[in-house]
């Protein structure tokens, strides 16, 4: 509540003068409801400056009560600006159906190698090669993207000799050697949507990829088809 005091008093008891200075004062401070206070109409000089001491103290009050509402004001706005939380970290979402192409074209080329078929492992290499060039990226973090470049990078340069030797099948498996390492980092990184099997040949001392348990090795396919041992299962 804001108040003004109307300069309406007897010049015997305080003068218009001293009122209009009050009352200008209290109007600077934007005391926009009116108090009319009569003196003229009160006998005793003590009663009139008890109104009068009144009446300042009403003001007071007032001026009081507005500074407290603005404080007020002022806390809850630093509140707000305090309590506003910083925006969580977004989760970031494998791209799991380009990475799912990736998996597939690289089984793909793996049971080729089983069936000692260069053309069509040369078929499958191409396949995995464009399948990692289309990876989003944009969903990965930075870290995530640097890892993948990294693992990409090393598996397409693998894909491209497999692909480029349809005639030569130990050249491709001797490829094939490294891009299945890329490859089971790359899973291991980003996850897989199905179960895959990590598969060991002693004799060449190298790990492949493989959606089924029972061992069939590309490294050697019909010759020694089932060389090797599984080292790790890895859920989907």
């Amino acid at each position: 509540m804001k108040y003004y005091i109307k300069n309406m008093v007897c010049n015997r008891c305080i003068t218009a003068d001293q009122l209009s200075i009050l009352g200008s004062a209290l109007k600077s401070l934007g005391f926009d409801v009116l108090v009319t206070i009569d003196l003229s109409s009160i006998n005793t000089k003590k009663k009139k400056m008890k109104l009068i001491i009144l009446a300042m103290a009403m003001a007071t009050s007032a001026f009081t009560s507005c500074d407290s509402s603005n404080s007020s004001k002022k806390d809850n706005t630093v509140n707000k600006d305090t309590t506003k939380t910083e925006p969580k970290d977004l989760i970031v979402q494998k791209d799991s159906a380009s990475l799912q192409n990736v998996l597939t074209a690289y089984l793909t080329l793996k049971n080729a190698l089983i069936a000692d078929k260069s053309k069509e492992a040369a078929e499958a290499s191409k396949l995995l090669k464009d399948a990692l060039d289309h990876v989003g990226g944009d969903l990965m973090t930075v870290s995530e993207q640097k890892s993948f470049v990294d693992l990409a990078d090393d598996s397409k340069e693998h894909a491209e000799h497999i692909a480029s030797a349809g005639d030569d099948i130990k050249h491709q498996r001797e490829h094939f050697q490294m891009l299945s390492k890329d490859i089971y980092d790359l899973v291991k990184a980003f996850g897989t949507t199905q179960t895959l099997y990590k598969d060991y040949c002693p004799m060449v001392k190298a790990i492949w990829l493989s959606e089924t348990r029972p061992i069939k090795n590309p490294y050697y396919g019909k010759n020694m088809l089932t060389c090797g041992e599984v080292r790790e299962t890895i859920q989907k």
